[in-house]
């Protein structure tokens, strides 16, 4: 019952920041009060004294704004370091979906926390519905409305331009005429904006100069991007370029990329691949010229634990037909993290032909299984 507490104390948290943002970006002027965030500070703070054996002191952060200056901009882990060590040991914490996530919130330069991709990745992997309302939840709501066809027109050309030219958007939309939820959803994808902003050399997204350095729509861009020069520097004037949404980007995007950068790895040796076949039920499926079957799923989640959990109850690959589902994550993601793929298949284990891989990994498994074929010819 304590793991139950604290998961309901964090599923909350996480989606009063989101609630927060919705609130602020509706009513700019507004203080972007919580209920379900006060909830799970309340929540959270009763275990820490009755489950964590933390001194009343805590009660201190009891409000909000106290609770987001120590908290927020926390690893999830150090939360608990004033806990009991005997107690976050015996409740096997470490395994808990949320403990692995960095921090839930960022302060951004204009005097406010905006939820982080570790908060949004947490409540993804938890329940899908509580980004109810986001712009990701919403696109995904519109394309999924669509036939095959535009769904996977539309869904690569978002995923091959983060940053468009009106021009090349009119065109698209005009192969769409007599299409329109086509058309309404690839304009709901993508938006204006104003200010200086930057190329990400990493997605292709826009990056802006804030105090503390630029900032991109994830953290992984800026962790591992070189050097940003004016060369980058993108001229949005006249609403001559249109990007996607932020939400868009981090969610629908770039996770993409990995899907496409398997695609082309398929063409490179001419096999036969279908994208986001049954309207995205799994992302590849690779035909082999033995007629073998491989159906691929690309994950971009972080946090191992975070895939773990979702995967768990997944039914992407509960179906007949194929010979291996892979799980795939960008190979990137182990750096650090060299247990990552172990510890999401510790629930793939009665699921016998499904695996997670790395993306390199499967690279090569398609390699061999190419060679393979050319010597029995």
């Amino acid at each position: 019952m304590d793991e139950k507490i604290l998961r309901k104390a964090f599923g909350l948290i996480a989606k009063g920041f989101v609630e927060k943002e919705a609130i602020l970006k509706k009513e700019p002027n507004r203080y972007p009060h919580s209920r379900c965030l006060q909830h799970g500070i309340n929540m959270f703070l009763a275990a820490s004294v009755e489950i964590g054996k933390v001194g009343e002191k805590v009660w201190e952060y009891a409000d909000e704004a106290s609770f987001l200056r120590k908290f927020a901009e926390l690893p999830v882990a150090n939360w608990f370091d004033d806990w009991e060590p005997t107690v976050v040991a015996q409740m096997d914490l470490e395994n808990e979906p949320f403990f692995g996530f960095g921090p839930l919130a960022m302060w951004e330069d204009d005097n406010r926390y905006t939820p982080s991709e570790d908060c949004l990745e947490y409540l993804e992997s938890q329940d899908a519905d509580i980004l109810a309302g986001t712009d990701e939840r919403v696109l995904y709501e519109k394309m999924i409305g669509l036939n095959q066809e535009h769904y996977t027109q539309i869904r690569e050309f978002i995923i091959r331009n983060p940053i468009v030219s009106a021009e090349d958007l009119r065109n698209l939309k005009m192969q769409l005429v007599g299409h329109p939820n086509a058309i309404d959803t690839l304009n709901f994808a993508y938006e204006t904006w104003e200010g200086e902003a930057y190329k990400c050399p990493v997605c292709g997204w826009t990056m802006t100069k804030e105090n503390h350095g630029f900032s991109c729509h994830s953290r992984y861009c800026t962790e591992i991007a070189p050097d940003v020069t004016e060369n980058e520097k993108i001229n949005c004037d006249e609403g001559r370029l249109l990007r996607l949404k932020k939400g868009v980007m981090r969610y629908f995007a770039q996770p993409g990329k990995l899907e496409l950068e398997i695609a082309d790895y398929c063409e490179q040796f001419d096999l036969s691949y279908t994208l986001w076949p049954l309207m995205d039920t799994y992302d590849i499926e690779i035909c082999f010229p033995d007629s073998e079957i491989w159906e691929i799923d690309a994950k971009a989640y972080h946090n191992p634990i975070a895939l773990r959990n979702k995967v768990q109850d997944d039914e992407a690959f509960d179906r007949e037909g194929f010979s291996h589902g892979y799980y795939v994550i960008p190979s990137a993601f182990v750096r650090g993290q060299k247990n990552y793929t172990k510890i999401v298949n510790q629930v793939l284990k009665k699921k016998v032909r499904v695996q997670c891989i790395t993306s390199h990994t499967l690279k090569q498994k398609i390699r061999r299984k190419v060679d393979q074929l050319h010597e029995e010819k």
